[in-house]
């Protein structure tokens, strides 16, 4: 390096030691906590579809694993994980709309009626036309 040459420098941002004291910061954390959970599910319906493909013997294997205990409170730990996430986004849904003239409260009664319906249909579909 020449002598007149100019050293960046690059700007460090200071982090209160206290950060993760505040109630929401420690709820964005939790929200965002629960994806991971979320992948984790991703995972086992990816790895599910892989044995599908290897032939029914194997993802009748797969589906009799779900059965196991450990899987089961697996599943347990997702839905719960699921649902908080879901109260969470109902209840952040809207600050989404900062100028709207909608009170929040029917704003998140809205998603959670969109919501009821769906999961009725989901229900509906899967109860009438689904499975063996």
């Amino acid at each position: 390096m020449g002598r007149h040459q100019a050293v960046a420098k690059t700007y460090r941002r200071t982090q209160p030691v206290d950060w993760g004291r505040s109630v929401h910061r420690r709820r964005y954390m939790r929200r965002e906590l629960t994806s991971v959970f979320l992948i984790a599910y991703a995972l086992v319906l990816l790895f599910g579809l892989w044995r599908l493909s290897q032939g029914e013997a194997a993802f009748e294997a797969w589906r009799a694993s779900l059965g196991h205990p450990l899987a089961l409170a697996g599943h347990a730990a997702i839905f719960i994980a699921a649902l908080y996430q879901t109260i969470s986004w109902f209840q952040v849904m809207p600050r989404t709309l900062p100028d709207s003239q909608v009170k929040p409260a029917s704003i998140t009664r809205a998603g959670w009626a969109a919501a009821a319906v769906v999961s009725v249909l989901v229900l509906a579909l899967v109860m009438l036309g689904g499975g063996k």
